[in-house]
């Protein structure tokens, strides 16, 4: 038997993070507090695992979260690990320079857990595409 909340949620009347009594500064302040300990949470992933890339002769293409273009001028090495999916492109949060990392496999999945959107390009499986393919909803 689904509860209230479950079928107003199904309904679209509230979102799936509404809780009842909760002001809307509580809230805001709540999603704040949410969304720094996941941006925390990314930095340390992408801190301890980022993969030096040195200029090299190949340009890489990928959007960012505004859906505009950005590129990464990388060796072939990096290049062939992005496109067979060993490295993928994340968001660097708290980076104003240069905001993009390359992680190896094992950083991306974890840090798509935390947050699909942080992963700019990332190749999961020949079904699965992060940046190339449309996002999944929120």
């Amino acid at each position: 038997m689904q509860s209230l909340k479950d079928k107003l949620v199904q309904a679209g009347v509230v979102s799936a993070d509404y809780r009842p009594g909760e002001k809307a500064e509580q809230r805001a302040a709540r999603l704040n507090r949410e969304q720094a300990e996941k941006r925390n949470q990314i930095e340390q992933i992408v801190k301890a695992a980022r993969i030096a890339t040195p200029l090299g002769e190949h340009t890489f293409f990928f959007t960012t979260r505004s859906k505009k273009m950005r590129r990464l001028v990388i060796e072939e090495p990096v290049r062939r690990g992005l496109e067979r999916g060993d490295f993928a492109v994340v968001e660097f949060p708290n980076q104003p320079d240069f905001p993009w990392a390359v992680v190896p496999r094992a950083a991306a999945e974890k840090i798509l857990k935390i947050d699909q959107v942080a992963v700019r390009f990332f190749v999961r499986s020949e079904t699965e595409q992060y940046g190339v393919a449309p996002e999944p909803k929120k």
